[in-house]
């Protein structure tokens, strides 16, 4: 497996790439993430499916990724936050 420049997977790129509360854009965490490593635009749009806790399909695709990012409907992202999204949309 591939990892970033400091050692890092492309997990915890998109985990460090971000900080409680931010919310952006797919493009702005999309283009952070690649600062920070050499992957496949590929392996990273699927860390950002797999890692998306309110995404149903995701739990069923990746039952083994642990998942951290909160999907608004505008299409953007935050970390999840049990104290401030929808308690069931993890279950994990």
């Amino acid at each position: 497996m591939v990892k970033g420049y400091k050692g890092e997977s492309c997990p915890d790129a998109i985990r460090n790439s971000m900080i409680p509360d931010e919310i952006l854009s797919f493009t702005d965490l999309f283009d952070r993430v690649k600062r920070k490593g050499q992957w496949k635009e590929i392996t990273i749009w699927r860390y950002f499916m797999a890692c998306v806790v309110n995404l149903p399909p995701a739990r069923h695709e990746w039952p083994n990724t642990r998942p951290f990012l909160f999907l608004h409907g505008d299409g953007t992202y935050e970390l999840y936050n049990p104290n401030k999204h929808p308690s069931n949309q993890y279950r994990g």
